[in-house]
Parts: structure tokens; C-alpha cells; sequence
């Protein structure tokens, strides 16, 4: 019985919201450990995104029958709601009477007439309007299912307006998106051989990206083989931005999973080299993982370090070139995982801005003069980009920023390469550059 589809979306929804786990990770353990169909593979998997990315709109809904019960019977209520609301192929009877039969199931019959009780009153009753809400940032919140704070956080920074386009693609599915490794090929053989089987099309921002609105391009040949691989757009501009020559030696700071460090070492000859830290183990294998199927390991060297070390570790002018792609609230990866913004540590800008600066300040002393750091997060606020950006010229004259250019002009802000996640449908993502004179 304990691969019923809803009870395994609920135990990880359960897990996600009660208990801090993440939500990508928490739900491919269950989907291993149960045997599911890949129909009820599928079912899980929307019910636990839907659920968790709309948690703030479902409970509002369902607030004027419950005053007060356990987080999981109201997680129970915001999976069934959901689907109601927004799963047209679902009868709403049988929503209900599974969830009645799961409140059931967890031994308390008081608890299943609550839910049956509830969601009767629910399904009778019109669907409440958010015009009921008279606030316009807390309407936005509880529309778009932001907490408070953030919602107050995005209308300070980006203004009201801007705030709704961005939570407005956020609702919007992601997109697949591919880089092309143009050492083993080039982006019209791959693009002309992925349009026979997927709506595909070439990135409007990297020239070697591709993207497509669905599709498993993990299980192709090509992938395999490491002619393509998985990467955002945005994050495919963080390479070009660091404009590795064939012989340069580079620090990769905060390297994992190795996305961009395997992207940099495609540009670099034999004698040029990456030297990548992570960490974690588990982090630096998929570095690994991913330098090998890209066929680059020989030009990477993996490091247990953390980067607030560097110095200590390589000593000074010991790279031409740094990438810092900085531990941040990763708020900008918001559609593609809805629980960041459940999270307290995602909104603590002091203490992610101390470890940002910390890293950027012990690496800096590794670079040679007339070397270059590129300093880039997936994150759109300015506390983590603008902020640590001015704090650190402020106390290091010896270097300055070289201004950053793109043929799309909208996403240069301050000689920086500023992406909203509402502009391309991409990934939140900020990229700046320093070089020391």
C-alpha cells in the first residue's frame, strides 16, 4: 500500500516542508526506493512541485475552514487542493476520497472527518478571489506564493511591476537547455540533428546553447558521448566572460557540479590547466564525472579545499585566471526549485555577503598582475552581486572592473551581465569581471 502515488508525494512534500530536505533530492530517493509505475512516477513528481511551489496560495485557500492542525494534514489538504484547482483530469471526488483514505491511514479517524470535513467545505463553497486582499505586496505574495518577506524583497529592489513579470515566469515551466562541446562538434550538426526529434531552438544568448521547451536529453547517445551537455543559458555566459587563452593556468574557486569548469576547459590547450575545488567529495566526483564524459578530465585537477584557503594552499601570482562562482541564496533558481524560498538561510544576505567577500579577498592574492576574476551567482539581488562587487574594489585599488559587453543590450547592468529570470525564461544569473592592474 505504500506505493500509492499521493502517499509518496506527501511523505516527501512532508520531508521538504517539515524537515528542510531538498526537494529534487528527496523525491529521487523515494521514487527509488518505491515501486512505482512511470505514470505514478510522473504523478508524484507534479504533485510534489505543484504542491511546494503554490504551498502559499493552497493554504490561503483552504485558511477559512482551519484554524488550527498538524503540518502534515495541512500539507495533505494543500496536495489535495492543488489538484482540484489546478489537475483538470482528476475528479475532485477522487482527490477528496484519497485524501480522506491517507488521513485514515495515519491512524486517526478524528483527523480523516477533519479533512473529509474541510475539503467539503472547499469544493462547495465559490474559490476565493485575491481581490479579498486589500495590500497589493501581500496580494502578490499570496498570488504567486512567495513568502512575505521576499515578496517586500523583490518589490524594494526591482519595483512593483517588475516584481509581477518575474513571479509571473516563475509559474512558467523551465525549459531545457543544452551546450553544445564544440571540441567534439558544432552547434548546426547538433541542432540540425536534435530538430528531427525535439522542438528545439538556438539560444538567444550563447552561441553554443540550445534550448527546448521539454525533452530527457540525458538519455541520448550524444550526451553520453559528451557532444552536448545539460547547462543553462546563463550559465553558459560565465566561460565567454572569462575569455580563457589556450596556455592560461585558472582556479576554478567553487567548481561543482562542473558545468562551467569543464565549459572553461574546452577553451584551453594541453598546456593550459583548471585546478577546481569543492568541498565535498561527492561534489568533486561529479566534477569528474562531468570533466570525463566532456572528454577534459587531463586538463583539470580536482582539490578538497575550501576556497578561503586558496592562498594558503597555492600561494601568490599562481593563476592568470580565477572564476568565483560564489556560494549565494540561489534565488534566482526559483522555477526550477520552488523550495529555495521556503528557506531561512536563503534570506541571510549578511552572512552569505561576509562568506562571498571571503572568498573573493583570500583568492585575489593567487592571481598574477594583469590577471583577471570573474565573480558570478545565481542570484538577482544585489546584497550577493553589486554589493560585494563595490565592497571589494572599495578595499582592493589594485584592481578594477573591465565592463562586460552582449550583443543583447538588456542584460548589461553597470558593466554587468544582469539576467531576470521573466527577460529569456533563463536562470536568475549576475556575472562581473575584474582585472589587477
Amino acid at each position: 500500500m505504500s506505493n500509492n502515488p499521493r502517499r509518496v508525494a506527501l511523505s516527501v512534500i512532508n520531508d521538504v516542508l517539515n524537515n528542510d530536505a531538498y526537494a529534487n533530492i528527496a523525491l529521487n530517493e523515494k521514487i527509488k526506493s518505491e515501486h512505482l509505475t512511470e505514470l505514478d512516477k510522473k504523478l508524484v513528481t507534479q504533485l510534489v512541485y505543484g504542491t511546494i511551489s503554490k504551498k502559499i496560495t493552497l493554504d490561503w485557500y483552504t485558511k477559512p475552514y482551519v484554524k488550527k492542525t498538524k503540518k502534515w494534514v495541512k500539507n495533505l489538504l494543500a496536495m489535495t487542493v492543488y489538484q482540484i484547482i489546478y489537475m483538470d483530469r482528476i475528479p475532485t471526488s477522487a482527490a477528496v476520497d484519497e485524501a480522506v483514505k491517507i488521513a485514515k491511514k495515519q491512524g486517526d479517524q478524528r483527523l480523516s472527518g477533519f479533512v473529509n470535513g474541510v475539503l467539503r467545505n472547499f469544493t462547495r463553497a465559490e474559490l476565493r478571489s485575491f481581490d479579498e486582499i486589500s495590500d497589493s505586496t501581500e496580494k502578490l505574495g499570496i498570488q504567486y506564493s512567495m513568502p512575505a518577506e521576499l515578496t517586500q524583497k523583490f518589490v524594494t529592489q526591482f519595483g512593483f511591476e517588475k516584481t509581477r513579470q518575474i513571479f509571473k515566469s516563475l509559474e512558467e515551466p523551465s525549459r531545457a537547455s543544452l551546450r553544445v562541446n564544440t571540441t567534439l562538434t558544432d552547434v548546426e550538426t547538433e541542432f540540425n540533428k536534435l530538430s528531427q526529434e525535439f522542438d528545439v531552438e538556438k539560444s538567444e544568448l550563447s552561441s553554443t546553447g540550445i534550448v527546448a521547451k521539454t525533452g530527457h536529453f540525458a538519455d541520448l547517445l550524444d550526451f553520453n558521448d559528451g557532444l552536448i551537455t545539460i547547462q543553462d543559458e546563463s550559465s553558459q555566459l560565465v566561460a565567454v566572460a572569462l575569455d580563457a587563452q589556450p596556455n592560461d593556468k585558472i582556479l576554478d574557486a567553487c567548481a561543482a557540479p562542473g558545468g562551467k569548469t569543464v565549459h572553461i576547459a574546452e577553451y584551453l590547450s594541453e598546456q593550459g590547466h583548471i585546478e577546481a575545488l569543492d568541498l565535498y567529495d561527492h561534489k568533486l566526483r561529479l566534477i569528474q564525472q562531468n570533466a570525463v564524459r566532456l572528454h577534459q578530465a587531463e586538463k583539470i585537477s580536482l582539490t578538497k579545499l575550501d576556497a578561503r584557503q586558496s592562498f594558503e594552499k597555492f600561494g601568490a601570482e599562481r593563476f592568470d585566471k580565477i572564476l568565483v562562482d560564489a556560494p549565494c541564496s540561489g534565488l534566482g533558481l526559483i522555477r526550477r526549485k520552488p523550495d529555495i524560498k521556503y528557506r531561512k538561510e536563503t534570506t541571510d544576505f549578511v552572512n552569505l555577503q561576509k562568506v562571498q567577500l571571503e572568498i573573493l579577498e583570500n583568492t585575489c592574492k593567487t592571481l598574477v598582475s594583469s590577471g583577471t576574476i570573474v565573480y558570478s551567482t545565481c542570484t538577482i539581488f544585489d546584497e550577493e552581486n553589486f554589493q560585494v562587487i563595490e565592497k571589494f574594489l572599495a578595499k582592493h585599488p589594485e584592481f578594477e572592473q573591465v565592463p562586460l559587453t552582449h550583443e543583447k543590450a538588456d542584460i548589461i547592468k553597470n558593466g554587468c551581465i544582469m539576467l531576470t529570470p521573466d527577460a529569456y525564461h533563463t536562470d536568475g544569473f549576475f556575472i562581473v569581471k575584474l582585472c589587477k592592474k
